[in-house]
């Protein structure tokens, strides 16, 4: 009968050398396979949150300054309706028009774009022959025709080519039917201290034929959320305020955006073509917002966490470098044209 022996000790050492190093092959694999998941999931929310701002935005920007008709100088549009937004309706004449943020308090963070837009509903009401609007009293004026933009706790503008009076409609007007529809506006919902340029606040009577018009104004920009990512870092989002509805209201529209700037191609005078591309600041300086036919838009987004790789990755935004934090970050552009606007 022939006796067992069992391992030496030196067997037993290579074997376990061995079992190390395929263990250390198969980790080395599976922090690899980990960390190419990771960078795609971040590259992959990237796009789908980039692609979806830019559609988001560029669906907003065609149409505006759609039916706005005679345009009126800011001093001769009156804000009657309280509760809304008035700081924010002094350029709602232009269809398009944008800032860059330099202060903390602002709507939207230090060195971003805040992108304000206008478009009315165009739909062919009038105020009835003979109205007069009386702002300091409840009172119902009756106009021709119902427009989906008159809604409760909406803002419509009543206007000559004189004149523009803003006042928040505290009823429900009735959609069926045709003919005369009533917007009521209460006493309580208007400002008696309003400025109306040259034109008296009470009894305001309007040159016929006097339009009404539902509009809708919004203001674009990137703000704080109050939120962190995994990783403890603020996280930025793009946001749109509704100043048309009273009281304003702001809604998050897409996450990971950090920040936002614009250019707008300007036309010269009788011009088909954009001659040029401006920044907001050169725009405002040279009195050229009615001249804009196209806006470039510039986002920068930002991975939710940390990304493998991303710790050294160099990016540009608008001409300067950007910080690496172990976030990734692509930059989306495009180019949208304003439909009324092209000649």
């Amino acid at each position: 009968m022939q006796s067992q022996r069992g391992f030496s000790l030196i067997e037993l050492m290579v074997a376990m050398v061995i079992g190390l190093i395929i263990s250390g092959a198969v980790l080395q694999v599976f922090i690899s396979n980990k960390n190419t998941f990771q960078l795609q999931n971040a590259s992959g929310h990237l796009q789908e949150n980039g692609r979806f701002a830019l559609q988001y935005l560029a669906a907003e920007i065609r149409p505006a300054g759609v039916g706005m008709g005679v345009r009126l100088a800011e001093e001769s549009i009156c804000v009657v309706g309280t509760n809304g937004a008035a700081s924010e309706w002094n350029s709602m004449n232009r269809p398009i028009w944008a800032q860059r943020i330099t202060a903390n308090g602002a709507l939207g963070a230090v060195g971003t774009d805040q992108l304000s837009l206008f478009v009315n509903d165009n739909c062919g009401a009038f105020l009835t022959a003979g109205e007069i609007l009386r702002p300091g009293v409840n009172a119902n004026i009756k106009v021709t025709a119902y427009c989906p933009s008159m809604q409760q706790n909406r803002a419509v503008m009543v206007m000559d080519i004189e004149k523009a009076v803003i006042i928040r409609v505290t009823n429900k007007p009735n959609a069926s039917g045709s003919g005369v529809v009533t917007l009521s506006h209460a006493a309580g919902t208007n400002d008696k201290a309003a400025s109306c340029g040259g034109f008296k606040f009470s009894d305001i009577a309007f040159t016929d034929p006097a339009r009404v018009v539902g509009f809708s104004s919004k203001i674009f920009y990137v703000a704080d959320t109050g939120r962190k990512d995994v990783d403890g870092q603020a996280v930025r989002a793009l946001y749109v305020r509704d100043v048309s509805s009273v009281p304003a209201q702001s809604q998050e529209v897409v996450e990971g955006v950090e920040s936002m700037h614009t250019r707008f191609g300007v036309a010269s005078t009788n011009s088909v073509g954009v001659q040029s591309y401006m920044t907001a600041a050169e725009v405002e300086a040279a009195n050229r917002w009615g001249d804009v036919r196209t806006v470039k838009i510039d986002l920068l987004m930002v991975s939710d966490g940390r990304a493998p790789g991303a710790q050294d990755q160099a990016i540009e935004f608008d001409g300067a470098a950007v910080a690496a934090d172990g976030r990734m970050r692509q930059v989306f552009s495009t180019v949208v044209a304003l439909r009324n606007r092209i000649d």
